[in-house]
């Protein structure tokens, strides 16, 4: 078994620093959808699903577009 070296740790560092970021990108952003009063259950359920299938995208797109509310 070979040792770990400083470089490996580094990666490994930075693996689950992305993770951690993804998932609290998601988290936060699931959460507001679950908040969020001008959505019907359909698109509700249609952003959590693309956050969950999509996690980078569903949440970047949810917080792009999807948080503004309706005027009408």
């Amino acid at each position: 078994m070979e040792n770990i070296g400083v470089h490996d740790w580094v990666g490994i560092l930075v693996a689950v620093l992305a993770g951690l970021v993804v998932l609290t990108l998601s988290l936060v952003a699931i959460m507001q959808i679950g908040r969020a009063a001008h959505l019907s259950p359909t698109k509700r359920t249609n952003w959590v699903l693309a956050v969950l299938l999509a996690p980078v995208f569903g949440a970047t797109a949810w917080f792009a577009v999807g948080n503004r509310l309706r005027l009408d």
